[in-house]
């Protein structure tokens, strides 16, 4: 909830009265503390464009150095570099980031400070990048994608700092692709192919979210594992209602799309249960969720059955009198509630 400068401090200390007096238990005002933020001004909602826009470049920019590996070898032959010399020294100059951040922290903005930490997981990833370099110089980095998620999930604890949260978050998915694809056979691991393995992920980052609410130390991320974890599991359901658990595309091409209709009706109740679970606990990222992959869900149903005999007006007639019905009864629920 955002509120105003005086509003929040209000709120702030309505909290720590009612923490003193007993009427919350600590943990309670902690989570509901944690959920009141400051209303950004025209000018600081300015800088947090800038700032995105400066992680956004600095994303591309990094990406495109490491992937061009001819760059980098100029740049280590010109100055006569090793892998254990840019490890250690960009290890050290990403320790004194770190430090610099903490050091400026009271003078920082909240975007400013997630920023910032962005910059200093990216150090944390060349350095181990070179690090493993010297250990596995075929190139293969399944480790280091887990040790990359352990230490910026302590970074992210230690700094209290969402955006290292998501980095580790990002990172640990990096390593299950790659373990998964490594222990893989015919495509298929633990007899599951790349949408079903990544909708289980997306599973078990939603049931983490839910016992984060009871470990005070990670409290501050629940959110964002929870949205992870919900955007991954709805992204690989929808995959799966397209492809099944089949790994060849040529089998798949031989496949009807009705022998896996059944995947497509567990992607709608998945998306009908968000949607009604977003309503029931007022989370509106459930409920939004929930109704953009319904409609999602029945547009590919749409292409993939009816596109070359259905009317397209027909079919788009039936979505508008189905969602108005739908609309129309949540509006007379809304209404009964309210008397």
């Amino acid at each position: 909830m955002e509120v105003t400068k005086q509003e929040y401090e209000i709120i702030q200390n309505a909290l720590d009265e009612w923490g003193k007096e007993n009427v919350l238990p600590p943990d309670e005002v902690h989570r509901l503390k944690a959920t009141v933020t400051v209303q950004a001004s025209q000018r600081q909602q300015i800088a947090q464009y800038f700032f995105i826009i400066a992680l956004s470049c600095t994303l591309l920019a990094f990406g495109a150095i490491f992937i061009d590996e001819k760059l980098l070898e100029q740049v280590k032959k010109y100055f006569s570099l090793g892998n254990i010399t840019i490890a250690i020294s960009t290890a050290l100059l990403t320790a004194a980031w770190f430090w610099y951040i903490q050091a400026r922290k009271s003078h920082l903005s909240t975007t400013a400070y997630e920023v910032y930490h962005v910059f200093g997981a990216l150090g944390v990833l060349t350095s181990l990048v070179y690090f493993a370099k010297m250990v596995t110089p075929t190139g293969s980095y399944t480790l280091l994608f887990l040790i990359a998620s352990v230490l910026l999930f302590i970074l992210s604890i230690a700094f209290r700092a969402r955006s290292l949260w998501i980095c580790a978050v990002l990172a640990l998915l990096a390593w299950y692709s790659s373990f998964s694809t490594t222990h893989s056979d015919q495509y298929l691991f633990w007899g599951m192919n790349y949408p079903v393995r990544f909708a289980l992920f997306g599973l078990v980052l939603l049931g983490f979210s839910f016992i984060q609410l009871n470990i005070k130390s990670v409290l501050y991320a629940q959110r964002i594992t929870f949205a992870t974890g919900l955007v991954l599991f709805s992204l690989a359901l929808w995959g799966v209602s397209i492809f099944g658990n089949i790994n060849y595309l040529s089998e798949w091409a031989k496949v009807r799309q009705v022998h896996v209709i059944g995947y497509s009706i567990v992607f709608a109740a998945a998306a009908i249960i968000s949607f009604w679970l977003g309503i029931k606990y007022k989370d509106d990222l459930a409920r939004d969720m929930g109704i953009l992959f319904l409609l999602i869900n029945l547009y590919t149903r749409y292409f993939e059955f009816f596109w070359d005999s259905m009317n397209k007006g027909i079919f788009f007639l039936v979505l508008a009198v189905t969602f108005g019905i739908l609309g129309h009864q949540l509006q007379k629920k809304k209404r009964h509630v309210a008397k």
